[in-house]
């Protein structure tokens, strides 16, 4: 994204659970690596007392003093290195990055802490934990490396804040902390020989070289005014009333398609992208010349639809809720659904519509309700089948139609909570244990939007 690009303004929309934020995150994708060589995308996991978002993240943003100046518009930074494959202790980056080997499938969070990556298989799946630098120069936005413009206090490590800022960089931030739930345990039982089978999207199998990106995209008077007087040491939205969420829906519905043309969903036989797995214990070195798109497409060529099968187009994506069937000509489910084996379903029965939902469920029928397509709505799961076609979403329905051309009404703009409105998007976040000395916390959520790495991302 090019520098001086105002987020606040350019977006339309936010899978963050704060209305008033459109900052953008960024972490690189778990894989886990088979014992024939070949990939697959770990899934996310939503965080425990987070609603039912499409997974993703858990952000905190964290008050480590009494002098905490807000992110300025158009600030951006990286935490860690996604070259090392050593831990060492004289790195800041090294020290504040740690995963959880979780031991359960709910909210306790208990689990041992590692710097690198969890050497025995986890009961309830890993968590990815990172601290970004709290001490900021005060003049620069952003710098070529993205991290000399700030620097972590000294001696912080993960789960101490340090001691106060060096005098070159003497800006007090909040600390910005990200979690990922990565659901390991479908893998548990892949292991070979004791050695851990997941790989980190950029080739790293140890975990050392996890990092994260930021760019500020708050209002920066909302972001001062929270860090001032939201002082729950419990890190809940609902009390902090200069905010306000969205509901989950709406944070689903908020996601983009794929803007790189490679596949990265299903079993690959690489990585995406140029990123072989680099164990170390020397330093990776970035690789090129693999093939892989180093470009991304332009906005109006990337759709959830497909198009060119013939005799159909898409109508749209539609609001389906659970319970509810759009249409009622009948409805199947398998494991190597694709766009085309349910439109052949539907031409069989003589049908004229067609709908994907879930990645794996086709209904077809001759009426449907257009008023339900949005294009403010994402039917973003890959097909059971082919994960370079999409086959909706939970509570989404991508639509095909075979006959006449059907007009479909304007779409709505999707609701958020108004200005002094209670939250809307289901329970309130509670710190977690990890972070031992936490005073002050505002959380929020941000759901899954196929987070990936590939030569395109990152030069």
């Amino acid at each position: 994204m090019p520098s001086g690009l105002d987020l606040e303004q350019a977006s339309t929309c936010s899978s963050c659970s704060i209305v008033e934020n459109k900052s953008n995150y960024w972490t690189p994708t778990l894989h886990y690596q088979a014992a024939n060589g070949s990939f697959i995308r770990v899934p996310q996991a939503a965080g425990p007392l987070t609603g039912s978002p499409n997974a993703g993240m858990v952000v905190y943003y964290i008050q480590t003093g009494s002098n905490v100046k807000a992110f300025p518009k158009g600030f951006r930074m990286i935490s860690g290195d996604p070259w090392l494959r050593t831990y060492d202790a004289t790195i800041d980056d090294s020290r504040s990055i740690m995963f959880r080997c979780l031991q359960s499938n709910d909210a306790s969070g208990n689990g041992p802490d590692t710097h690198g990556l969890p050497t025995t298989p986890c009961p309830g799946g890993i968590r990815s934990q990172i601290n970004f630098p709290t001490c900021w120069d005060g003049k620069n936005l952003d710098t070529p490396n993205h991290k000399d413009h700030v620097r972590y206090a000294i001696n912080a490590s993960f789960g101490d804040f340090g001691q106060g800022c060096p005098s070159t960089h003497p800006v007090q931030l909040p600390l910005l902390y990200i979690e990922t739930y990565w659901d390991t345990t479908a893998f548990n039982s892949g292991w070979q020989n004791g050695k851990q089978p997941f790989v980190w999207a950029m080739g790293d199998p140890t975990g050392y070289g996890y990092h994260a990106d930021y760019m500020m995209g708050w209002p920066e008077d909302v972001l001062q005014n929270a860090m001032d007087q939201c002082t729950d040491y419990g890190g809940q939205v609902s009390s902090c009333p200069v905010l306000h969420t969205r509901a989950d829906q709406d944070m689903n519905d908020c996601a983009a398609p794929p803007r790189v043309d490679e596949v990265f969903e299903g079993w690959t036989e690489t990585l995406p992208g140029c990123n072989p797995v680099q164990p170390g214990p020397a330093r990776a070195t970035p690789s090129s010349g693999c093939g892989a798109p180093t470009t991304t497409l332009p906005a109006n060529q990337v759709s959830w639809f497909k198009s060119g099968i013939d005799g159909w187009e898409a109508v749209g994506c539609a609001a389906e809720p659970a319970g509810q069937l759009l249409l009622t000509g009948g409805t199947t489910s398998s494991s190597g659904m694709t766009i085309e084996s349910c439109l052949s379903t539907c031409k069989s029965k003589g049908l004229r519509f067609a709908g994907l939902k879930n990645g794996n469920t086709c209904s077809c029928g001759n009426t449907f309700d257009t008023s339900k397509v949005s294009t403010n709505y994402a039917c973003n799961i890959a097909c059971k089948g082919d994960g370079g076609e999409f086959c909706g979403a939970a509570n989404r329905l991508v639509v095909y139609n075979s006959g006449a051309v059907v007009t479909v009404p304007p779409s709505q703009p999707t609701t958020t909570a108004p200005t002094g409105s209670q939250p809307t998007g289901g329970a309130t976040v509670a710190k977690y244990g990890q972070v031992s000395n936490l005073r002050r916390a505002v959380v929020q959520r941000l759901t899954d939007k196929f987070m990936r790495y590939s030569a395109a991302d990152k030069a």
